[in-house]
């Protein structure tokens, strides 16, 4: 029998797939900043899925926070630079990103 912890960390991405998606992010509204997002993994125990703690680096905070709005349709406060994103918005935001591929690239 498999251990409960193994297959729901496999099912989330990594830190560095977040970090990668939200650097695109920032691509595509313009943000030259070389590293606009700080991101760490927080797992959970009892099978539950990890939390993302996310930082915003970049100072074009606020277009930033209502693209993640967007894609998370959820809503952020103003002034907050940081957050935390559920392995299930960590799943969306990647899953667009992918979707997105070379377009976000060329950006």
């Amino acid at each position: 029998m498999q251990s409960p912890e193994a297959s729901p960390a496999s099912q989330y991405p990594s830190k560095s797939e977040v970090e990668e998606c939200l650097r695109l992010l920032a691509v595509e509204i313009g943000d030259a900043t070389v590293h606009p997002f700080r991101v760490d993994l927080v797992p959970l125990h009892g099978g539950k899925p990890p939390m993302y703690a996310v930082v915003i680096l970049s100072a074009a905070k606020e277009p930033l926070r209502q693209k993640l709005s967007q894609i998370l349709t959820r809503g952020f406060s103003l002034g907050v630079s940081s957050f935390m994103l559920t392995g299930n918005e960590a799943v969306t935001l990647v899953t667009r990103c992918r979707q997105q591929g070379d377009g976000a690239l060329r950006a």
